[in-house]
């Protein structure tokens, strides 16, 4: 697999989606289409007989000459179509089971040649063919890019249905997400595209206010506000393990209330200021993922690392509400 950076940006491609809260709340009509999600990449694929065929992802990561690509170079070879564009996700899978993002990024940056004989394409939309962008359908492009890429093991349509019920979708759902670990449902009705996800809740307590913002730089932090905070759960034997950084949920006005906790700082590293643990949050989560993490032991003055143990990582928390009803124990 060759990688390098270039100049194309994506950002604007990605759909604005709406989120679901339940199955129920999806609109049934005969434009519905409802596709699986995977935990993967999204990134443009540019197909060109004559040229370059490539992905490229929102960080402008450039791949080229993997598996999957080459599959989908032949296949698109044997059709009239000299020029391609699409949307789709990179996605690591083992038979009918995917992978969780953190797995294919390690394959894709492998350098063992069987690593990447797992990253497949899964396409999600039809972008334009030979210059002309393509309208139809999303049944019709789904239908014709089937037959297209039929013999492919490792590129093809994410899997959709038709669904003519509520209790179906549901049996799709324990299925593919439940049983098999797809990331969740995207829905299609017309023009309208929603994704429907699995949640989960936590209480967690809060141990740091770190210092910068995924976009904002330290800016935040400068101006007295708290960018995210760092979340632990405590162990059975009164230490803290870290579990996530939360910042969804922060507006301006809380960012800025949260700043009376500097007030209980106890120590301080270049990215994180630590604070006594007393304030309890719930956050609620889209997904976990095993991961080594830190454990810590407060003495009552300062925390002190005392090594790691395999955990979870939440993936996408989100804060939900202060718990003043509960107290920093195992329990809670």
């Amino acid at each position: 697999m060759h990688e390098e950076f270039c100049d194309i940006k994506i950002d604007h491609l990605k759909p604005k989606m709406k989120a679901l809260k339940s199955i129920q709340e999806i609109q049934l009509t005969p434009q519905t289409v409802i596709q699986l999600k995977c935990d993967g990449e999204m990134n443009l694929l540019v197909y060109d007989r004559n040229g370059e065929t490539f992905t490229v992802n929102q960080w402008g990561r450039k791949r080229r000459d993997f598996p999957a690509l080459n599959q989908l170079i032949q296949a698109l070879n044997q059709t009239p179509i000299q020029r391609a564009e699409f949307l789709c996700e990179l996605y690591a899978k083992t038979g009918d089971t995917p992978h969780k993002l953190p797995d294919f990024i390690r394959y894709a940056k492998s350098k063992n040649p069987e690593d990447h004989m797992k990253v497949h394409i899964g396409i999600w939309d039809w972008l334009k063919t030979d210059g002309h962008e393509v309208n139809q359908p999303y049944e019709w492009k789904y239908g014709e890019l089937e037959q297209i890429f039929k013999n492919c093991t490792h590129v093809g349509v994410l899997p959709y249905f038709k669904p003519n019920s509520h209790a179906e979708i549901q049996t799709l759902w324990q299925i593919y997400v439940e049983k098999l670990g797809y990331e969740g449902f995207v829905i299609r009705n017309n023009h309208e595209i929603y994704k429907l996800k699995p949640k989960g809740e936590f209480d967690a307590v809060i141990i740091g206010l770190n210092k910068e913002s995924g976009y904002g730089g330290r800016k935040l932090f400068e101006q007295k506000q708290v960018p995210s905070l760092k979340l632990a759960l405590m162990t059975e034997d009164g230490n803290f393990i870290e579990v996530c950084d939360c910042g969804s949920g922060l507006n301006e006005e809380l960012r800025k209330a949260l700043w009376k906790l500097m007030d209980y700082k106890v120590g301080e590293d270049d990215e994180t200021v630590y604070i006594k643990p007393f304030v309890i949050v719930e956050c609620e989560y889209m997904e976990t993922f095993r991961k080594e993490k830190r454990v810590l032991k407060f003495d009552g003055t300062k925390y002190v690392e005392v090594g790691t143990k395999p955990f979870v990582s939440i993936r996408h928390p989100r804060l939900k509400r202060f718990r003043p009803d509960k107290n920093v124990n195992p329990q809670d």
